[in-house]
């Protein structure tokens, strides 16, 4: 039996993009189970309008940083402090590093039960130890006030082997949920204009933000070795972010422009997705990217670094290729294998469009059911 009937939760996230892109549905079950939900969240964009007037959340603004070291977490704190004493919160439901974070704290204060969602957590194989020790010293020394935590990928799941936490899961990612992304036929020639793709180009894909973590200088150098080899392919990569400018100097100095496309924040990943032949991401950290998980529902083949979440997704030889994102030699070769054997690339491309399937949204809330209904506070 699900024990949520007039609770009232306090929902953490650090981003009001994190809510708008993939926790949604989530938040309209807990409502659907009788809880009275309020949301806590920075305001960066326009999701945070967005999930207040057409969502209909309850949405309040806090002002978090994602760095857990940025002061004006202090106010944060301040802030969700009063907010409980004004409302009398009685179960605490965070997301994220900071978000988890402050939740927990507040139900150590407080003393109240805390679900956690762990996305990825700071501490991971081959990371700086330094940081590694701060940061799973941090979380374990958290743990003892959550009373529910959730992880997402293999390798976060047996970090916490042996941590104090009554409940804890492995559920399947946030959700993919399908229903978003498209497969109505449409003109692809017509589409490739826009890019000044020509029939018979083949096509890689980078969906990410351009930032430090998702490592576009070795995407960037690997692809050059690509093109070197195979001169009749193009690069599309979507996203923004402060890097952006400096990975279009590295592009110039590579004498890349005719070839790698910034495509900016794009609303029809779905179209591009189905004139691309391969998704490249050689993040050096990841915890469950939504990222790959479309290219895999687009059945496209993924070379991708072997890091935590994604060895969770694709299975090497098998739906792509896992390699250490540092070796650009290795990634372009893999990259290479894939583009010049349609037939691997059409095998990988069925295999990760069945796999995807059970990361789909309805079997992590099916997952997210049985925990409700498992767990006492």
């Amino acid at each position: 039996m699900i024990e949520f009937e007039n609770k009232r939760i306090m929902f953490i996230a650090t981003t009001d993009n994190m809510i708008w892109q993939f926790l949604i549905p989530h938040i309209k079950d807990l409502e659907n189970y009788g809880a009275k939900v309020d949301c806590f969240c920075a305001k960066t964009g326009f999701w945070f309008d967005e999930l207040r007037e057409k969502y209909k959340l309850n949405m309040i603004e806090i002002p978090f940083e994602r760095s857990p070291f940025k002061l004006k977490n202090l106010k944060a704190y301040k802030l969700l402090k009063k907010y409980q004493i004004e409302n009398s919160y009685n179960l605490i439901y965070c997301q994220q590093p900071v978000g988890g974070m402050m939740g927990r704290l507040i139900g150590k204060k407080f003393h109240i039960p805390v679900i956690y969602t762990a996305h990825g957590f700071f501490f991971f194989k081959n990371n700086n130890p330094l940081k590694n020790l701060i940061f799973k010293t941090a979380e374990k020394y958290l743990s003892k006030y959550t009373n529910v935590l959730l992880t997402m990928s293999s390798e976060d799941f047996q970090a916490i082997a042996d941590w104090k936490v009554k409940y804890k899961y492995k559920i399947n990612g946030i959700g993919f949920d399908n229903t978003k992304y498209d497969l109505t036929p449409f003109d692809k020639t017509k589409f490739k204009q826009e890019f000044n793709i020509e029939e018979g180009n083949k096509v890689i894909v980078t969906v990410a933000e351009f930032i430090k973590r998702k490592n576009y200088p070795a995407m960037i150098k690997s692809f050059a070795i690509v093109k070197r080899q195979f001169p009749n392919v193009k690069y599309i990569v979507c996203g923004t972010g402060k890097l952006e400018n400096k990975m279009k100097s590295l592009v110039r100095k590579l004498n890349l422009e005719d070839s790698v496309i910034f495509a900016g924040y794009r609303k029809d990943i779905n179209k591009i997705m189905q004139i691309s032949d391969l998704m490249l991401l050689l993040s050096k950290q990841e915890g469950l990217t939504m990222a790959i998980m479309e290219a895999m529902y687009y059945s496209l083949p993924v070379v991708t670094s072997n890091v935590r979440g994604n060895r969770d997704l694709i299975d090497d030889s098998l739906g792509g290729k896992l390699v250490n994102y540092k070796n650009i030699d290795e990634v372009a070769s893999s990259v290479l294998e894939i583009l010049d054997n349609e037939d691997l690339k059409q095998k990988m491309g069925e295999y990760n469009h069945i796999k995807v399937k059970k990361y789909e949204i309805d079997v992590v809330r099916e997952q997210l059911k049985r925990v409700y209904e498992e767990v006492q506070f």
